[in-house]
C-alpha cells in the first residue's frame, strides 16, 4: 500500500468513527424525541379522524330501530329477510325472541348486532336492555357502533 492510500485509509477511518459515534452532540435523543413526538401526534391525528369517521358512518341507534320499524310496519316480510340476513338469525328464533322479550323488530336487531359486535349472546343484550339502560348506553359500554345499520337500512328501503 502506497503512502497516499495508507493516508486515505487513516481519513477514512477516523471520519467513519466520527460518524458513527452515537449522540456525541446529544442530537440522536433530540432526534429520537422529536421522532416519538411526530408519531405521537399522527396517531393522535388518526385516532380523532377515525373517531369523528364512526360518527358520521355510524346511524343513531334510536334512528335504526325507528327505520327497522317503520319498514316493517310497511313490508314485514321484506324487513325481516334483510334482518335475517345480516344477523344470520332464522325468521321464527326473531319472532320468538320479539314475543318472548316484548322488543320491537328493531330492537331485535340491535341486540343481535351488539351480540355479533361483542361475541356475547342476545339474552345478555336483552338483559341489560331490560335493566333499564338504554341502546346508547349499552353500545357506548361495549364499544360499538352500527356503522352496518346504514347499509341494512338500505337494503330495507330498497323494494318498498
Amino acid at each position: 500500500m502506497n503512502k497516499r492510500t495508507a493516508a486515505l485509509v487513516a481519513i477514512g477511518s477516523v471520519l467513519t468513527s466520527a460518524i458513527a459515534v452515537p449522540g456525541a452532540d446529544g442530537s440522536e435523543t433530540t432526534h429520537n424525541a422529536i421522532t416519538r413526538q411526530f408519531a405521537s401526534d399522527i396517531g393522535d391525528k388518526k385516532s380523532a379522524e377515525k373517531r369523528q369517521r364512526k360518527a358520521v358512518e355510524a346511524v343513531p341507534i334510536s334512528k335504526c330501530i325507528e327505520d327497522i320499524d317503520a319498514a316493517v310496519r310497511v313490508n314485514k316480510q321484506r324487513a325481516v329477510s334483510v334482518i335475517v340476513i345480516n344477523t344470520d338469525v332464522a325468521a321464527t328464533t326473531l319472532e320468538q325472541e320479539k314475543a318472548r322479550t316484548g322488543f320491537s323488530f328493531g330492537e331485535i336487531y340491535v341486540a343481535h348486532s351488539l351480540a355479533l359486535a361483542t361475541h356475547k349472546t342476545f339474552d345478555a343484550f336483552a338483559k341489560l336492555k331490560k335493566s333499564g339502560k338504554t341502546w346508547e348506553q349499552i353500545a357506548r359500554e361495549h364499544n360499538v357502533t352500527l356503522k352496518g345499520s346504514r347499509e341494512l337500512l338500505q337494503q330495507i328501503k330498497e323494494k318498498q
